[in-house]
């Protein structure tokens, strides 16, 4: 059996970009463990915390107990602070991930790849999937990580499915979600640009020809990956919103998880890549 590192951003990201792929993982006998580069503090504040109760601390409340949804085996934090979207005033913060010194940050991740002997590390694609500076970092964290640990582990790069997105969009069932919003009053010509653009405007993902991987995840692996999600409930503008997603709506955004593999040159296969 491996042991496979999940490198991400933020609490909250694990479970939209790789929840399924960590539960079959876990299912199977693999160590999962998962590495947070930033502790979240720009996140959304749930009411009942008040202005001076402690963010930081309730989000790896959710985190780890997504991770015990997930079966995680640990759950590691590099203890950067959250950058903000793109052009926010917090991605000067000499202490926030964004502003980072790669090789430094690539070091202390190499460390837990040393401790934990990592078989595969999987961190995000060079978009960072959606263009977040904390994303972005991710990236270049996580690739010069592999550099630097002792037994250079295999990458694999978490990412969307551009084309895939796309075909969504014109999906039955998302056509009648599209009808009810604009009957609601929402633009969904808006909806949908927001859907295939990143943080930075850049579109989302990568194109199909350039993805390795596509792991498409059973029923009951969907419901765990929502129950995951659950457990991140204080942030209601992006987990909340994919949470209100109907059932077959969001079997079609999140029922196939896909990677990148640097150096393999294949078409996209659907199948399992850690055995």
């Amino acid at each position: 059996m491996s042991t496979i590192v999940f490198f991400h951003a933020h609490p909250d990201d694990e479970t939209s970009q790789t929840a399924g792929m960590m539960t079959l993982a876990a299912r199977r006998g693999h160590r999962v463990v998962t590495v947070f580069a930033t502790d979240g503090d720009h996140g959304q504040r749930p009411e009942h915390l008040g202005p001076d109760g402690d963010l930081v601390e309730h989000r790896r409340g959710e985190a780890e107990a997504a991770g015990r949804v997930l079966g995680t085996a640990r759950i590691d934090w590099l203890r950067y602070r959250d950058s903000g979207m793109t052009g926010w005033a917090q991605n000067d913060d000499p202490r926030s991930l964004h502003r980072a010194d790669t090789d430094d940050a690539a070091a202390r991740l190499a460390r837990i790849l040393d401790r934990e002997d990592a078989d595969v590390l999987v961190g995000y694609d060079p978009h960072g999937n959606y263009g977040h500076p904390d994303h972005l970092a991710v990236h270049r964290i996580g690739t010069r990580a592999v550099e630097l640990a002792a037994r250079r582990p295999r990458l694999l790069e978490a990412s969307t499915n551009r084309d895939a997105q796309a075909r969504m969009l014109d999906d039955p069932a998302v056509s009648e979600l599209f009808d009810q919003l604009a009957s609601a009053g929402s633009d969904v010509a808006e909806i949908r640009e927001m859907i295939l653009t990143g943080d930075d405007g850049q579109p989302i993902g990568v194109a199909e020809s350039e993805l390795a991987w596509a792991i498409e995840l059973p029923d009951d692996v969907i419901d765990t990956k929502r129950r995951s999600m659950e457990c991140h409930a204080s942030q209601t503008s992006d987990i909340g919103l994919m949470l209100a997603l109907p059932r077959p709506v969001y079997a079609l955004a999140f029922g196939t998880e896909y990677l990148l593999e640097p150096g393999l040159d294949q078409p996209m296969t659907r199948a399992w890549p850690f055995d």
